[in-house]
């Protein structure tokens, strides 16, 4: 397969996406794609500091306000995680780079953004460390990512993780656990946990649908 262009459709090709999502592709094999990637995305990284500047508002209404909003705001939070996972494999200042994009985005909205960050990192729980956790202290903002992640690793305990489960009234069998593992070989990272639609009204907090 030859690239005839620096930037076809999208960072990715149909038929590259049809590769590297193939739970039979082995990426060690396609040395030439993975490098055409890279290149791809260091441009698409430069691309964003012209057309940040310069894209006219509707343009970009166009974009993220168009008739299909779920995989827009799906693919955001895609890209905002891949460029926050790209800050820690750099070693870079993510907390400073965070606050400033959104204040500066903000400005160019019209309005001002006071931005308050306060990260706490440290390694992953394990399994039994993330179900004591659920016991002490519920449901908690890291609760459904961490849960997505335990599922989609091979080495997870099915009744460990059944037990985890049916405190989120979750039904997950060992057979669809493993055919989630079987679609997951070819990801180096599982999918995220992503909420596409959210409402702000005058109730309570308790009164909230996490639906809506």
């Amino acid at each position: 397969m030859t690239d005839t262009s620096p930037h076809p459709p999208g960072l990715v090709s149909d038929e590259e996406a049809e590769i590297i999502t193939d739970p039979d592709t082995d990426l060690d094999e396609h040395s030439e794609l993975r490098e055409r990637l890279r290149t791809r995305l260091t441009e698409t990284v430069h691309d964003f500091s012209v057309l940040y500047p310069t894209m006219p508002a509707e343009d970009l209404a166009a974009v993220f306000a168009n008739d299909d909003p779920v995989s827009i705001r799906t693919g955001t939070q895609d890209g905002l995680a891949l460029l926050v996972l790209g800050m820690l494999v750099g070693d870079d200042m993510i907390e400073m780079r965070l606050r400033d994009a959104i204040q500066n985005a903000g400005l160019s909205y019209g309005e001002e953004i006071n931005v308050t960050l306060e990260f706490r990192r440290g390694p992953l729980p394990t399994l039994e460390q993330f179900a004591a956790q659920l016991d002490d202290e519920g449901l908690t903002e890291q609760t459904w990512p961490l849960f997505e992640y335990f599922l989609h690793q091979p080495e997870t305990d099915s009744e460990e993780l059944e037990h985890i489960a049916s405190k989120l009234d979750i039904d997950v069998r060992p057979d669809e656990k493993a055919e989630i593992d079987t679609a997951m070989t070819a990801f180096e990272r599982p999918p995220q946990t992503v909420i596409t639609a959210v409402s702000v009204t005058d109730a309570s907090d308790d009164d909230l649908d996490p639906d809506r």
